[in-house]
């Protein structure tokens, strides 16, 4: 190699004259792999420039030619070489920090799925322990072992009832399963309604209710101001016993693969919240008279009378007579018949007034959110001159409470009627001792009040001209 090469060669690449350039690439077959890659724009720069001298100097010879290709080749190869060098580097790279990121990832979801796990395995053994206290309770009364049915009892005034007639407190989990399902899947006094539990001893309290606000009066200069004050009344809440009966074979408590604390919870939360709901809304007075009849609220009677001719602007009217203050969080309360008599009505301008729930918001009438329950009044059954529909916040207005002990006793050998009885008959005849059967009579004090009534609107079927 030639010392103009050498120090060709020793320089960078933007240094270079144009004579070094050309040393260069008439050199490049005796270049090193690393050379090349080094002066790559220079050889590629010339190739360029001489393919445009070939362009024009069509009389080169063959020899000239030929040796212009080997450069081309030889060229191209080290820009594929380089080219090759850059992407197996990035590739490297790449992989490298995805490897890490996935490394994180599958850390972050076994340590998630380690928590879901251990998360489970706590409920199950909750529920497992739930279940076995129920399970012992239940057959310490199918033995008649009141000492041992009384110790797994619960108790918040320290000792549990264990006469023939108050029977014994169920168990602290069984109690807590019966009220979780009872608020969350049936009861919707218990959801909608102000929950305020009782304590301390009695069956009734006092509940301060506002009567009046504070009234402003416009003074001149120098003029006495007048004095003003807030009026509450006093509103009396009554607890009542309110029973149930729970049939249930006696292979059920003796199966271990039956969860008997949901079971029995289920089925206890049911009987007590549907009976909670028609009485909370449709009682006749006895013995509770439901917010339908109570005489202190609103009521807004339809233009024409009957369920087959209620219009939109009844709905409509009955939010235009409910104060201002109560319209938030206030709903449509009715019967799902009824609902379908709804869904047929149009406003002014030809739009249903009824809405399907959709997008995680709920069903709606004139924007107003709808809640079903057959504790009210279905359309077949409704006459004029009778209530069927409310629209309120029952928060603001209803109060809910209860004792939060539920007691039971065990029976075994008598006669019940199946969950099919009705106000006109009884359903079917159980012998319990016959079909090897017993049977948990529950007994539970509960009250409810409307203690603002003027917060709430009922429409009547009939008409203001037919009441008068």
């Amino acid at each position: 190699m030639n010392k103009k090469l050498k120090q060709a060669l020793a320089k960078k690449e933007a240094d270079l004259t144009q004579e070094e350039k050309t040393l260069i690439l008439e050199h490049a077959a005796e270049l090193t792999v690393a050379e090349k890659a080094k002066f790559a724009k220079t050889l590629e720069d010339e190739e360029e420039d001489e393919d445009e001298e070939d362009e024009e100097e069509e009389d080169d010879d063959e020899e000239e030619e030929d040796d212009d290709k080997e450069k081309s080749l030889d060229l191209k190869s080290v820009k594929a070489l380089v080219k090759g060098e850059m992407t197996d580097a990035f590739a490297k790279q790449f992989e490298s920090v995805a490897d890490k990121l996935v490394a994180k990832f599958m850390e972050g979801a076994k340590a998630s799925r380690s928590k879901i796990h251990a998360k489970k395995e706590i409920e199950e053994k909750k529920d497992k322990k739930s279940d076995d206290v129920t399970r012992e309770f239940l057959k310490a009364l199918m033995d008649g072992d009141k000492a041992r049915a009384k110790a797994l009892s619960t108790s918040t005034s320290g000792g549990s009832p264990d006469d023939a007639k108050a029977g014994l407190l169920i168990p602290e989990e069984l109690r807590n399963e019966v009220l979780r399902i009872a608020q969350d899947q049936y009861g919707l006094a218990r959801r909608d309604m102000m929950y305020l539990p009782f304590s301390g001893p009695g069956n009734s309290r006092k509940i301060p209710t506002l009567g009046s606000s504070v009234s402003v009066f416009w003074t001149g200069e120098k003029v006495a101001k007048k004095s003003t004050q807030p009026k509450f009344n006093l509103v009396e809440q009554t607890l009542k016993k309110l029973a149930a009966i729970v049939p249930m074979s006696e292979e059920i408590i003796e199966d271990s693969l039956i969860n008997l604390t949901q079971l029995v919870g289920a089925l206890i939360a049911e009987a007590i919240a549907k009976e909670e709901d028609l009485q909370f809304f449709a009682g006749d007075g006895s013995p509770w008279t439901g917010v339908l009849n109570n005489g202190d609220v609103n009521i807004q009677y339809q233009t024409v009378a009957g369920v087959a001719n209620l219009k939109a602007d009844d709905l409509l009217n009955m939010i235009d007579k409910t104060p201002t203050g109560a319209l938030p969080g206030s709903k449509f309360y009715m019967n799902r018949t009824v609902l379908s008599v709804i869904r047929k009505l149009k406003d002014l301008q030809g739009n249903y007034i009824y809405q399907n729930p959709g997008q995680g918001l709920p069903a709606t009438i004139w924007n107003y959110p709808v809640e079903l329950s057959d504790a009210f009044p279905t359309a077949s059954a409704v006459e004029a001159g009778s209530p069927y529909i409310l629209f309120g916040n029952l928060q603001k207005t209803c109060i809910f409470g209860d004792k939060q002990q539920i007691r039971t006793k065990l029976l075994e050998e008598a006669t019940i009627h199946d969950t099919d009885w009705t106000e006109q008959g009884a359903g079917t005849a159980i012998n319990l001792a016959e079909q090897d059967m017993v049977a948990l009579r529950i007994v539970e004090r509960v009250g409810y009040l409307v203690g603002l009534p003027e917060g709430l609107t009922v429409l009547d079927a009939g008409t203001a001209e037919s009441e008068s």
